[in-house]
């Protein structure tokens, strides 16, 4: 019986984007973020909460996970196996929309707060990067200057995560990374060494992955949202390389057409200058 990811569509957003399961997600901002002591995140908002019942009449241009925390900041989560040709600008598009549309018109700006879009991704997106996470904010170009309130992106490539070993997990940013990108493995095991995941808030996000790996509707559903995904990177690549080929063909009848008219009107020229030196001969 196939297993699926927990950074599958479904399963993520049944997982994180709940009323109820608000400590699961505080517990994974706080670790993604990096943020300890009195700058942790305590509480949030939830803006687009998944409904069971709704899931399948969501627009898939909805971004995964949409929250509020107590201090004003807003936060963008989304899941993202498959490659996408145009994530970074999308990324871009949505933090940007982020930070814009949270005043109406005329409102004070000073009331804005910090949008910060987080992508945990199944694919290399950086191909120039070692780096697990990367971060980019508004900065100068010599770095002193960072306007940190205003927005961020973080980007989580797991496939760049290499710590298996359960030892080598120190960090509650390595311990979430590692479970997610395992996921997999541990929704088939029969049983698991739960000290390996102490934290209450992983355990309980383990045991909700596991429930819905077992549960045939949300099976069902969970497949029909990977063909989905399979199939619009299956598009959007087709979509290229029929561009591709198209300009490819339209650029070699254009350059026969110039190169034709080019060869035709050379050899006119070489045949009246011949023509005239013969004739004066």
């Amino acid at each position: 019986m196939k297993t699926y990811s927990m950074l599958n569509d479904f399963a993520f957003q049944y997982i994180f984007n709940q009323p109820g399961r608000e400590r699961l997600l505080i517990s994974l901002l706080n670790a993604i973020l990096h943020l300890e002591g009195d700058e942790k995140i305590s509480e949030i908002q939830y803006q687009n909460p998944f409904i069971l019942g709704k899931y399948v009449e969501r627009k898939k241009a909805i971004v995964d996970l949409r929250v509020k925390d107590e201090s004003g900041n807003w936060y963008e989560v989304e899941a993202q196996v498959y490659r996408d040709p145009s994530y970074i600008e999308r990324t871009a598009f949505y933090v940007a929309g982020l930070y814009g549309n949270q005043l109406p018109a005329g409102q004070d700006f000073k009331r804005l707060g910090k949008a910060i879009g987080i992508s945990i991704l199944g694919f290399n997106l950086f191909r120039k990067s070692k780096e697990v996470q990367e971060i980019f904010e508004f900065r100068n170009l010599n770095n002193s200057i960072c306007l940190k309130d205003t927005m961020a992106i973080h980007y989580i490539d797991l496939t760049k995560f290499s710590r298996k070993r359960h030892s080598d997990l120190k960090t509650p940013f390595e311990k979430w990374l590692h479970l997610m990108k395992f996921s997999k493995a541990y929704a088939r095991m029969k049983s698991i060494d739960l000290h390996v995941f102490a934290e209450e808030e992983l355990q309980m996000a383990l045991d909700e992955h596991r429930k819905i790996n077992t549960d045939e509707e949300m099976r069902y559903i969970m497949e029909l949202e990977e063909r989905a995904r399979v199939n619009e990177v299956f598009l959007r690549n087709y979509s290229i390389q029929e561009g591709h080929d198209r300009g490819l063909k339209e650029g070699l009848k254009k350059g026969l057409k110039e190169g034709l008219k080019e060869g035709l009107k050379e050899g006119r020229d070489k045949g009246l200058i011949e023509g005239q030196a013969q004739a004066k001969a």
